[in-house]
């Protein structure tokens, strides 16, 4: 509570829910016969209220044509309707996230459940993802959802989890891994065709379809070393890899984030379940576009593993929690924020002690608030040392894009004139902490998954 009261930091500039406004001018121009991956989104975004329509602050949709109709059915709202209604369908998808936890961790106990939304409320991930209006959010339930459903085998439920958490691709591909069962894959097969049905009658085609991924493909490219984006192609630029080097040691990341999940699977005999929660724990090593918010998906090995693990595997656990759902990024980007991060990190330690079996003191509990206690006491430093700018905040006061310019080069430009192309090695050490929570959270599935084959 006093993470957002006492210490809750000025409110950032612009509208709330940031994010959402680029969904919502999307729906907008796609309700009205137009392109919702050109620049005609900005017509609609410069009319929302706290955009400074006085310069060119243009935010992109790259989404896939298969949410367009939701997003077409909710701009046809005024948009402070729209975000308000955008905003409860997010916090019912948190609340989903939260419950499809717990029933994969096989607890009903109304204190867990408690710890549980304590937890995941104050994860940075979570808050970016509700401040934001993000639509990971919403993934990541229906993902949880998905793992529940197949392996209940409720095919009809499952492939309606499983058409949802498409909604965010690069999550959505983690459902992969649990494909071990008939039910999971007619499950899975009948949403990704119905999902896939909708992008060809919502985006043009299959001419749409291509040209849509030739712009994601290009929008990735501008993306790639920008300091928001949270991979080992960003982190090796700004630790100063050239361009070539930073992209090799991303495919090195990801085949061996892709090969150690398969190999510590197979040895460690993980069950549909482990496996599919070690793949989420692998997840952000092996795709080459992840965002802070989109970690909210690791809220699903966290909470089963806060309730099920025990010994060493608990002790990974927890540290690992700390790493991954705190914004330590933040601290640098909003230094006004960070008494406020540094309490939710330490606060999120005391839920996932909470989450354990009984009331008993266990040495494993002191790793997470002991992982708190140094991280916080190195982040904190660094992160003021070395401040990072945001977007729009440090766009110049009178930009304007070039004319001829696409949507993706636009955007490019703004990244590059708010200095989020910078090479800083701090951005990218702060940024590292949650990809190391990430092995250190697949280190603790597989312990967790030994010790219950034992």
């Amino acid at each position: 509570m006093v993470a957002f009261t006492i210490l809750k930091p000025p409110p950032t500039s612009g509208p709330y829910a940031r994010d959402f406004e680029a969904y919502y001018a999307a729906g907008a121009v796609w309700d009205a016969g137009g392109n919702p991956w050109s620049r005609d989104v900005w017509r609609v975004e410069r009319a929302i209220g706290g955009v400074d329509a006085a310069r060119d602050e243009l935010l992109p949709y790259v989404g896939p044509a298969a949410a367009l109709p939701l997003f077409g059915a909710l701009a046809r709202f005024p948009q402070p309707v729209a975000v308000r209604l955008w905003s409860g369908l997010l916090a019912g998808a948190f609340g989903a996230l939260v419950v499809a936890a717990l029933l994969l961790a096989r607890t009903r106990r109304v204190e867990v459940l408690l710890a549980a939304f304590a937890l995941g409320l104050v994860a940075g991930p979570t808050i970016s993802a509700l401040a934001l209006g993000q639509v990971a959010l919403l993934s990541a339930g229906a993902i949880a959802c998905a793992l529940v459903f197949y392996e209940r085998k409720a095919i009809a439920a499952g492939a309606a989890a499983t058409f949802v958490a498409g909604l965010q691709p690069n999550l959505a591909i983690v459902l992969v891994a649990r494909m071990r069962d008939r039910a999971a894959l007619a499950a899975a097969t009948l949403g990704a065709l119905a999902f896939a049905a909708l992008t060809l009658t919502s985006g043009g085609g299959i001419g749409g379809m291509l040209r849509y991924l030739h712009r994601l493909s290009a929008h990735g490219r501008a993306e790639r070393f920008i300091a928001i984006q949270d991979t080992p192609a960003s982190i090796a630029w700004a630790f100063g890899a050239p361009e070539n080097a930073a992209a090799a040691i991303a495919t090195v990341c990801a085949l061996a984030a892709l090969g150690a999940t398969i190999v510590a699977g197979v040895r460690s005999r993980l069950d549909a379940r482990d496996g599919a929660l070690l793949a989420l724990a692998a997840l952000p090593l092996a795709i080459p576009f992840f965002h802070e918010h989109d970690f909210v998906v690791e809220l699903i090995p966290v909470l089963v593993l806060g309730v099920r693990a025990q010994g060493a595997a608990r002790a990974w656990a927890g540290a690992g929690a700390v790493l991954v759902l705190t914004d330590w990024f933040s601290m640098a980007q909003r230094p006004p924020a960070t008494a406020q991060v540094a309490v939710c990190a330490f606060a999120l330690a005391a839920a996932f002690v909470a989450l354990g079996p009984g009331t008993r003191a266990r040495r494993a509990d002191l790793a997470p608030l002991l992982a708190a206690l140094v991280v916080v006491a190195a982040a904190v430093p660094l992160a003021h040392a070395f401040p990072a700018p945001t977007w729009p905040d440090a766009l110049p006061a009178a930009y304007h894009a070039p004319s001829g310019a696409d949507a993706t080069a636009v955007w490019a430009q703004e990244q590059d004139l708010s200095g989020l192309q910078t090479r800083q090695p701090a951005w990218g050490a702060l940024r590292a902490l949650p990809l190391a929570g990430c092995v250190v959270l697949g280190v603790a599935v597989v312990l967790a998954g030994r010790r219950r084959e034992a």
